[in-house]
């Protein structure tokens, strides 16, 4: 059986990964055919398929998985892990006997215990002592809602998470009241328009960026830049004697690493060095988004008729598509001064062109809006499960990459 699956991720106060909730469907409407929701979930959990995915999807992280009332009475989680899964019990689950007994046992056996879009009600006050952690929807309800919600928890000693974290600013309003989990795509965003003073590494990885986007840059000059920064110079001899290229022979020089790499893999290499370096002190996570999005529209260049994109162009697209957040300035700003084609520019900036359309199918995926999926598969001419399948695979390649 075939789903659909999704992440999003949930950092700590640090912006560090703590897990990911895990968003998955049989499909745009999630219903199965012919068979009730929770048979659905069974089938899934326990299709290895879904627990193979589980791991690659979590990269070895938390993993919070919603459970209505009857997969928890079912003894449905058992199914999974105990330390690496949080049991989500959904808003609609009432507080009863056999629920508090259900969650006292999955407790026991080592799992976390997380209520999902919780609001106080007297009956969960004897649920308190066995939940690790509280998610707070921060998008439904208002500054003086939340305060009263806190007041009532006030001698809760699990953690609480904040949801639909859009904006640094949200991020830091849910800090500031006590959150330490924060769930949504606000690191993905600019944390305050600046003007960032470029360090010298990070200038030679840009100026790289540039001079291996020219159609016929020359061997000598790539070499001579790379050689002006010693961890340049490792990273990518690193890079051309990694797994990923499987060699016979070690390369122990510049120009030799470059030749043997060829055009179209150096560029990769610059596009994934210069992001890396200009996302320092930013969040691992925003690296690895970056880097999924490049790999994925790399990967529906490839194998789209529809629409006739390089896909060398299609990986740069989508590496440079997060250098807002990475350097705390608008798109427009940052990519007025760098000497990339207008191709690329154009889809980043303007939202307009096939690439924006592969960059919109990447952030459908990002969000699990598999109706919408459906949508730009019917444009894309390729069935949804093809665009899932290539996502998961760039999932992998990305976090296996930003290890390296």
């Amino acid at each position: 059986m075939f789903f659909y699956v999704a992440r999003q991720p949930i950092l700590n106060e640090s912006k560090a990964i703590y897990g990911y909730e895990l968003l998955f469907r049989d499909g745009p409407n999630n219903s199965f055919p012919n068979i009730a929701s929770d048979e659905a979930t069974i089938r899934l959990v326990e299709g290895s398929e879904f627990n193979a995915g589980v791991k690659l999807l979590t990269d070895n992280n938390f993993a919070f998985v919603n459970f209505s009332e009857s997969a928890l009475l079912d003894g449905l989680p058992s199914l999974l892990p105990t330390d690496k899964t949080v049991i989500e019990l959904l808003e609609d689950i009432p507080p009863t006997p056999a629920i508090l007994e259900a969650v006292q046992r999955y407790k026991g056996e080592g799992y976390q215990i997380a209520l999902d879009d919780f609001e106080y009600h007297p009956g969960w006050h004897e649920f308190l002592p066995y939940v690790d952690i509280i998610k707070v929807d921060f998008r439904a309800m208002n500054t003086a809602h939340i305060n009263q919600l806190l007041k009532d928890l006030r001698f809760f000693t699990g953690r609480l998470l904040a949801e639909k974290i859009e904006t640094y600013d949200e991020y830091q309003q849910a800090k500031s009241l006590g959150f330490t989990l924060f769930q949504g795509y606000f690191f993905a965003r600019p944390e305050l328009i600046q003007k960032r003073v470029l360090s010298s590494s990070q200038a030679v990885c840009m100026r790289l960026l540039e001079l291996t986007s020219e159609p016929n840059y020359h061997i000598d000059s790539v070499a001579e830049l790379i050689e002006q920064d010693i961890g340049l110079t490792y990273k990518l001899l690193k890079f051309v004697n990694s797994a990923f290229f499987r060699r016979q022979s070690e390369i122990n020089s510049i120009q030799q690493a470059i030749v043997r790499l060829g055009q179209v893999e150096i560029r990769k290499f610059s596009a994934l060095i210069a992001a890396a370096s200009l996302a320092d002190g930013k969040p691992d996570e925003l690296i690895k988004l970056s880097f999924i999005r490049a790999r994925f529209m790399e990967l529906l260049a490839q194998h789209n008729e529809q629409y006739k994109v390089e896909p060398a162009s299609a990986f740069l697209t989508g590496v440079l598509s997060k250098l807002d957040a990475m350097m705390d300035n608008e798109l427009t700003v940052i990519l007025s001064g760098v000497a990339i084609a207008k191709e690329i520019k154009r889809p980043l900036i303007e939202g307009t062109g096939p690439m924006a359309f592969f960059l919109r199918t990447c952030e459908v995926l990002e969000q699990g809006n598999w109706t919408q999926l459906e949508r730009l598969a019917q444009r894309l001419r390729i069935k949804p499960a093809q665009l899932i399948e290539y996502y998961q695979q760039a999932q992998q390649w990305g976090q296996s990459f930003a290890k390296t």
